[in-house]
């Protein structure tokens, strides 16, 4: 039972990391800058300043 409740969690967090990177394309994809929860989720720690750098493009 451990082994399955291990595995249903990797599972989870891995689809996680998979939503966060397809909304940050998407936001790419339409010209917006992708979230700050969704960099931090892909392991990327963006500074305000990046934040708003990529906001005024």
């Amino acid at each position: 039972m451990t082994a399955l409740r291990t595995a249903v969690t990797r599972l989870r967090a891995f689809l996680e990391v998979v939503e966060a990177a397809i909304s940050a394309s998407a936001a790419v994809h339409s010209h917006h800058a992708p979230t700050m929860a969704d960099l931090r989720r892909l392991g990327i720690t963006p500074t305000p300043a990046a934040m708003a750098a990529m906001s005024r493009v």
